[in-house]
């Protein structure tokens, strides 16, 4: 029987500017977790890792990254584990000419697909991986367009980093595979990297999946967490089971501040679900009392210590018409943008100016008060 271990989208080395602190241990976290990955396998006792697309997150990774990847890999040479990595597209670890590939001196268990090496065939598993490396400019080709078959392998299994062409789920990518091209390819399995989240489904003959990443990379990445584990035992049968591996999640969540009588209201709603692993965006929006004085940074000091990570926005606005009978000085800037706002909105005759001007002194209003988040 064959066993796969499929992962992608690790995206090691990766910045978390908006993580602040927490920015560098989460990127420690993605070390952390591809070793967790690594010993997946031995556990498993996997015939062959498969890792399809942004192991790392650009070309440019830390030296110390590389050395840790290269003894993870290491640890399977010494089991006699095969591994196969495709580079990734776009602006992460692409097969450019500044290439971290070019570069960096793998164990001999590991092959890096190249647009001169774009199969693999392991004999003594009866199997044959391939796997198209694009560049920049050709990423829009058909990876498996001209694909001929290794006659001596029993199993053969494609490796892409692409989108998989499906009606209403996506509209355009750097590269789309349709569904008749992977029907028509004859492979067995068919690990694709990119998507962020797990799925699978079947094209013809070949079992098709996500992996998604391991450990989310950006906030709506709900389903990511897990790698694939792949059962082969036989020829024409592939079983697929999502495995976790990750620590953290990521989650949103927006309150409207028009019902909210108190502050504590909300710090009640986001305190609810805490949890030390999970990273959460919360959206403050609505109109709001003036004599309610929201500021989400407070409510970040506050319950920040409950999560991994905890960012309020707020992009709530506060009620215009308490706004429009506040008094404010006309010799200082909010009263001078008062005033102009009013007198425009006075004057106005057509109702979508109106509205206009009126969502302009809102928005003024809070900018002028120190409020930088209401515009993402």
């Amino acid at each position: 029987m064959i066993k796969l271990l499929h992962t992608a989208d690790i995206h090691l080395g990766r910045e978390f500017p908006l993580l602040g602190e927490k920015g560098k241990e989460y990127r420690n976290q993605l070390v952390t977790t591809f070793d967790k990955i690594i010993d997946l396998a031995i556990k498993e006792n996997v015939s062959l890792l498969l890792i399809a697309g942004d192991l790392f997150d650009t070309n440019r990774v830390h030296g110390i990254v590389v050395a840790k990847v290269l003894s993870a890999f290491r640890k399977l040479e010494e089991r006699g584990v095969p591994i196969c990595i495709l580079p990734g597209t776009g602006t992460h670890d692409s097969y450019g000419e500044d290439s971290i590939y070019r570069f960096v001196r793998f164990p001999p268990n590991v092959v890096v697909f190249t647009p001169r090496q774009e199969r693999q065939t392991y004999s003594a598993l009866g199997l044959t991986v391939y796997g198209k490396v694009f560049s920049h400019e050709s990423a829009s080709e058909n990876p498996f367009r001209g694909l001929s078959l290794v006659r001596d392998s029993e199993f053969h299994i494609g490796m892409a980093h692409c989108s998989v062409k499906i009606e209403g789920l996506i509209d355009k990518d750097e590269m789309i595979l349709d569904m008749s091209e992977i029907a028509g390819s004859g492979l067995d399995y068919l690990a694709l990297g990119h998507w962020h989240g797990f799925k699978e489904f079947t094209a013809g003959n070949t079992r098709v999946a996500y992996s998604g990443a391991p450990e989310p990379i950006y906030m709506n990445q709900k389903e990511a967490g897990s790698v694939n584990l792949v059962t082969m035992p036989e020829k024409g049968k592939a079983n697929v089971a999502p495995v976790r591996v990750g620590s953290k999640q990521f989650d949103e969540m927006t309150i409207d501040v028009g019902p909210v009588k108190s502050i504590d209201d909300i710090v009640d709603t986001i305190q609810a679900k805490g949890n030390p692993d999970l990273i959460l965006k919360v959206t403050l929006f609505g109109l709001c009392s003036m004599d309610l004085d929201l500021n989400g940074q407070e409510i970040e000091e506050r319950l920040g210590g409950q999560f991994f990570c905890l960012r309020v926005v707020d992009k709530w606005h506060p009620k215009l018409d308490e706004v429009a009978n506040k008094n404010f000085p006309e010799e200082t800037v909010i009263g001078r943008f008062m005033k102009s706002m009013r007198d425009k909105i006075a004057a106005s005759t057509d109702e979508q100016d109106k509205a206009l001007y009126e969502e302009a002194l809102k928005l003024g209003y809070a900018l002028l008060h120190g409020r930088s988040q209401v515009i993402e």
